[in-house]
């Protein structure tokens, strides 16, 4: 009986089974994650500076204070200049007044390298004391201030720099900021790297590197992240002000050590304890951006070259002597034959230098005479034919001047604005009835005495000084032959080279007679 019963329950179980089974769909797969593309990367290598032909170096020393700066400018970005400028200059006055002393330009002797300028590629990412340790970065001595860059960007119209302030001494770094600038130079829009994103970006990428770093660690949750509460947007907007741009149009963020959030902590995973590099791809980027962001991003995509811009003549860039250590080259009596060569020279190192013409050489070199103004030099006036003008009557030196003003005018359509007495004679009345400030000079080299290159050279380098106005004569060989050399040796010991309107803040001094700019 008992035998029976259990085949019948056998029998109705499989009579059961059979008729309730469920049909299977041989397409079915279990669900899975929502589609993810942010990723975890490494930083991208800084651009070589010398691949970007627009940019000008520039390198400031200062011992006094204890600071060395290398930076580079693109020349007529007028914004991008101001700010980049502006960051030097504020390290310049925060370390003043850290040590209780007045800053003022200075220049060093012959052999102090200081012809080196620019971003040094890849100083940003060197640690703190080894850039200030680092005698082409850091200040000497290792203490005080240094300002480093890198190139970041240049792609379409966009150029990015990274400026990177140190301060320390032997026992540490004591501050260390970094920013980013980036600016389109089309349409002269400049901002951070913070400013690449719109104001959305924050919580969305926190919340995707959230899912990213819950996955790495295994989770199975499909759960959406929770919303970032302020203090932990707070902590994450740092990473935003790193943005550099990645291969093919991609956004890359690195994020200091610490970064956590509850899911992850729900899951025991650790704050990180290292930089976590994140690259944003092109396509979830640009819907992340501002109009900036949008114009890199797309510029990555297409794999464009920088636009280099047409910069303007080194004569027509502002310069700020106060904060530069400045010197205006001056030549007088020409044009001549040997003035394209001396423009040549100025040109090659992007210079720029006065030239105190004759009115009677006007009409005769005029091609060279507007050579010099669309270069960006000044072409002033030193009178018609070079006399001694206190021995001639006040009319006649008035005439001197007028009538060489109108023949160089003419020529360059510029105005001339200032006058250089020959042989440096002159009286008030003359300076007064011209109307025009007498440019004299602290430094002579006597080139006109035939003395030999060395000797020239050394004249021309060694003695002038911030704010020194230098005599030369572009009508003697020598002058011509030594210009280059002159450049390189005024460059090493950290002059920049400026027209006397430059050194005198962008426009001619006030009436007077003037013998340098300090």
């Amino acid at each position: 009986m008992r035998r029976c019963r259990s085949v019948a329950l056998v029998t109705v179980s499989a009579l059961l089974l059979s008729g309730c089974a469920v049909a299977s769909d041989p397409q079915w797969t279990p669900p899975g994650w929502e589609e993810h593309d942010i990723r975890i990367s490494t930083a991208p290598e800084p651009i070589d500076p010398a691949t970007v032909g627009a940019l000008s170096g520039e390198r400031l020393r200062n011992d006094t204070v204890g600071l060395q700066a290398r930076f580079s400018l693109l020349p007529g970005s007028g914004a991008f200049d101001d700010r980049v400028v502006g960051m030097v200059r504020d390290a310049v006055q925060g370390r003043a007044a850290a040590v209780g002393r007045a800053y003022a330009p200075e220049v060093f002797p012959l052999g102090a390298g200081l012809g080196e300028r620019g971003c040094v590629r890849g100083a940003t990412l060197k640690a703190g004391a080894e850039i200030l340790a680092d005698p082409a970065l850091g200040p000497v001595g290792g203490t005080g201030v240094a300002v480093a860059c890198d190139i970041v960007a240049a792609t379409g119209p966009i150029l990015g720099e990274r400026v990177r302030v140190v301060a320390g001494d032997a026992s540490g770094v004591a501050s260390d900021e970094t920013t980013i600038v980036y600016a389109d130079v089309t349409t002269g829009t400049v901002g951070s790297a913070a400013e690449l994103w719109n104001p959305e970006a924050s919580a969305r990428l926190h919340g995707e590197i959230v899912e990213l770093l819950r996955r790495e660690a295994g989770a199975l949750s499909l759960a959406t992240v929770a919303p970032a509460d302020e203090s932990s947007l707070a902590r994450f907007a740092p990473s935003l002000e790193t943005t550099v741009p990645g291969a093919g149009g991609s956004l890359v963020i690195t994020i200091a050590p610490g970064f956590t959030a509850p899911e992850l902590v729900a899951l025991d995973v650790p704050p990180t304890g290292s930089p976590l590099v994140i690259e944003v791809p092109a396509q979830t980027a640009a819907t992340l951006v501002t109009p900036l962001g949008a114009t890199l991003v797309a510029a990555g995509q297409a794999g464009a070259a920088f636009e280099n811009p047409a910069a303007p003549p080194a004569g027509r860039t502002p310069v700020d002597c106060d904060l530069f250590p400045c010197v205006a080259l001056t030549y007088d009596d020409g044009p001549s034959d040997f003035t394209p060569g001396i423009l040549d020279e100025l040109a090659s190192r992007r210079a720029a230098a006065t030239f105190f013409t004759m009115g009677d050489k006007a009409s005769r070199y005029g091609d060279v005479l507007r050579r010099m103004v669309a270069e960006g030099h000044l072409a002033e006036n030193h009178t018609w034919n070079h006399p001694h003008l206190p021995d001639i009557p006040l009319d006649a030196a008035l005439r001197q001047i007028r009538d060489a003003t109108g023949a160089i005018e003419k020529q360059t359509g510029e105005r001339i604005t200032m006058f250089r007495p020959p042989y440096g004679e002159y009286t008030s009345e003359i300076v007064a009835a011209a109307g025009l400030p007498a440019i004299l000079w602290d430094v002579d080299t006597l080139d006109w005495q035939g003395i030999s290159d060395d000797v020239l050279i050394d004249r021309a380098v060694e003695q002038p000084r911030p704010g020194s106005i230098v005599l030369q004569h572009d009508i003697q060989p020598n002058t011509a032959r030594t210009a280059g050399a002159i450049y390189d040796g005024l460059r090493d010991r950290g002059f920049s080279l400026v027209t006397v309107a430059q050194l005198f803040g962008g426009q001619a001094p006030a009436s007077g007679a003037w013998r340098s700019g300090r």
